[in-house]
């Protein structure tokens, strides 16, 4: 039996004679969409942008050699082409808008604006961070600062600041001093602003008090039970510590590498017998090994119970 082939419209006739498989639907939408995305960019596109390329570059140099021309000087010609460049990225949006600050606490708002010497609405990229920095570093709170830029406009700015140790008593003022001795405001400012801080800080009186402090103060942290009850220390003959304790006894310590020592000792003696809750206005630590006790006219020493009980009755001592 013998059949015959009917020619299916679909089917074109390729070079060698056979034929091909009709595009589905799905995929001539697909080559169209291709199509449609190589047209997106016109043909004379590419080759306007690889000119501006070329262009562009040359024309800044032809009008920086025109600025050349008319200025005495190259230094004025890159100024000048500076400037430019900065106020073409300002008008891009690189300008400064906002400041934040993080670690302030003593330093006031007014006096960091004055240190930065910068100002909202300026080219945020003509803004000199070194130079920003160590204007902050020199406050005298701020032991350390780091800035940065936030772009478009965010100046980022971070403080660590000196924390206040004794208030340095001299010629009737009174200063706050930090750790190292560094004068860092004054107390009676502080005081009336409504720092309460201050009000718990150890005074120091000398005239060289300041330079001597850090070592004081390293000494006290090795007596913890004695530190809190310092209210002030007086630099003596430029060669050693008086203590003043918040019941109104003196502690006379030695000078140079005693001083330590000597504290140490008194920590001791008040842990086995409170000797600063007893009768007395001073006690002198001077001599190595050795504490002197000062008693006030009605003081009543150690023992002095136990030694009238011993004595007869009748007798008065």
């Amino acid at each position: 039996m013998s059949a015959r082939l009917m020619a299916n419209p679909q089917l074109r006739p390729t070079l060698a004679g056979r034929h091909e498989m009709p595009t589905p639907p799905r995929a001539m939408a697909a080559s169209a969409q291709r199509g449609n995305r190589r047209r997106a960019m016109p043909r004379w596109a590419k080759p306007a942008i690889k000119a501006a390329l070329i262009v562009t570059p040359m024309l800044f140099l032809i009008g920086a050699a025109g600025a050349a021309w008319k200025r005495p000087s190259l230094a004025e010609t890159v100024a000048a082409a500076h400037d430019s460049l900065l106020r073409s990225t300002s008008s891009l949006g690189f300008t400064l808008n906002e400041i934040l600050v993080i670690g302030r606490n003593e330093t006031e708002r007014d006096t960091v604006m004055d240190a930065l010497g910068v100002r909202r609405g300026e080219p945020i990229l003509s803004i000199d961070l070194a130079e920003a920095k160590a204007r902050l570093e020199e406050l005298p709170w701020v032991s350390a600062a780091s800035i940065e830029r936030r772009l478009p406009g965010i100046l980022y700015i971070r403080l660590a600041e000196r924390q206040p140790m004794a208030i340095w008593q001299h010629d009737r003022q009174f200063t706050v001093i930090d750790r190292a001795g560094r004068p860092l405001a004054d107390a009676v400012e502080l005081a009336r602003r409504g720092n309460q801080r201050i009000e718990t800080l150890p005074q120091v009186i000398g005239a060289n008090a300041p330079q001597q402090v850090q070592s004081l103060l390293a000494a006290l942290e090795q007596v913890p039970t004695l530190k809190p009850r310092v209210t002030s220390a007086s630099w003596i003959s430029d060669r050693r510590w008086n203590l003043q304790l918040n019941n109104g006894v003196t502690v006379k310590l030695p000078e140079g590498a005693g001083m330590p020592m000597a504290l140490r000792q008194l920590a001791e003696m008040e842990g086995k017998g409170k000797v600063l809750d007893r009768d007395i206005v001073a006690i002198d630590l001077r001599q190595p090994e050795r504490a002197v006790l000062q008693t006030s006219a009605t003081a009543q020493l150690p023992g002095w119970e136990e030694e009238a009980k011993k004595k007869p009755p009748g007798k008065k001592t």
